[in-house]
């Protein structure tokens, strides 16, 4: 039986394009405004509503209080024209994991992905973004750096510090030449940083690689880690004919989607006092928030537990618009992965 889809948004053109896009693989609804995405919810067996945050009356973060406490085993995402930044405290306050831009028709495969790994759970995988033609190189992951591949990507396994900023240094380089920025660089640091130094903790929870000083949120890494074999961790690299990308997937999971929100708040929030970001002396948080900016998507997959991967993608044509908030989060008792 198909899944049902509730599409709420006021603009009739991109209603009705999200709709077809989506109505070869689920059964699709549209509506209007509010009242009128009530009545599908109230009548209707819906699977996934997405919902544009502006609308006519009542908005999209209202519909999502009502999903909340009215039909709870509805999920929901939302997607706007305006900058997402805006809405990232409403994120947080409400536990909404993914907001889509819709400022180009570019971006409408975004949703389709989306939907396909919201309702699936089936969330890990850059392939998942582009075509049946793309490949991904995971044969030879403990051999020697390897120039990114053209409609694919290729994965080397990270055992030290050593490695990490070797391999990074020429990774960075090889993408420069692709079309990347050069704050690919600090992406690539900040990403396989967390993968290496804060993912991995003791069965107590306990970080394995740093100290963590609680009364000043600090956290001191080691000098010259040599991670233990269950602690080791994936990096990916590759591109297409419009997009750069890196990922980075470490074995677990202990990413929260809560302290992501956490983070990126703290960040974009402003200190009415100081006039800076709130999160300015944080000691952690600013490179989660950095990637963000430097990449056009900024994607975690998080099984519990188990795995936390992170996908950032640069256009190559450099173009600049909002950032989406893509966070995915499994059930670790599932097949996924």
């Amino acid at each position: 039986m198909k899944q049902s889809i509730l599409i709420v948004e006021d603009i009739h053109s991109i209603r009705e394009a999200i709709m077809d896009l989506l109505s070869t693989k689920y059964n699709v609804f549209g509506a209007e405004h509010f009242e009128e995405a009530v009545w599908y919810l109230t009548n209707e067996k819906i699977d996934l509503t997405i919902t544009d945050i502006r609308l006519p009356g009542k908005s999209g973060i209202d519909l999502v209080k009502l999903i909340q406490k009215e039909f709870p085993h509805v999920l929901y995402a939302l997607m706007t024209a305006y900058n997402i930044n805006e809405y990232i405290k409403y994120a947080k306050d409400l536990q909404i994991w993914n907001i889509i831009p819709k400022y180009s028709f570019l971006d409408i495969h975004l949703i389709e992905v989306m939907v396909e790994k919201l309702l699936s759970n089936d969330i890990f995988g850059i392939e998942k973004y582009f075509a049946k033609d793309f490949q991904v190189f995971d044969q030879n992951i403990n051999s020697e750096f390897e120039e990114a591949p053209i409609n694919g990507i290729v994965y080397k396994q990270i055992k030290s510090d050593q490695d990490r900023s070797i391999l990074c240094g020429k990774i960075s380089k090889n993408l420069i030449q692709l079309g990347a920025p050069k704050a690919i660089q600090q992406v690539l640091e900040e990403l396989t940083s967390n993968a290496m130094i804060r993912a991995p903790r003791t069965n107590e929870g306990e970080y394995k690689y740093q100290f963590e000083i609680p009364s000043h949120d600090m956290v001191v890494p080691l000098d010259n880690i040599q991670l233990m074999p269950d602690d080791y961790f994936l990096i990916g690299y590759g591109s297409t004919e419009s997009t750069i990308f890196i990922v980075v997937r470490d074995q677990f999971g202990s990413l929260r989607k809560e302290e992501i929100l956490h983070r990126l708040d703290r960040h974009i929030s402003i200190d009415e006092t100081t006039g800076f970001p709130k999160g300015l002396e944080d000691s952690h948080g600013r490179g989660l928030y950095i990637c963000r900016e430097i990449s056009d998507q900024l994607i975690f997959n998080i099984k519990p537990g188990v795995c936390t991967e992170t996908i950032s993608m640069i256009n190559r044509e450099g173009r600049t618009g909002f950032k989406s908030l893509s966070i995915y989060e499994v059930d670790p008792k599932s097949n996924s992965l």
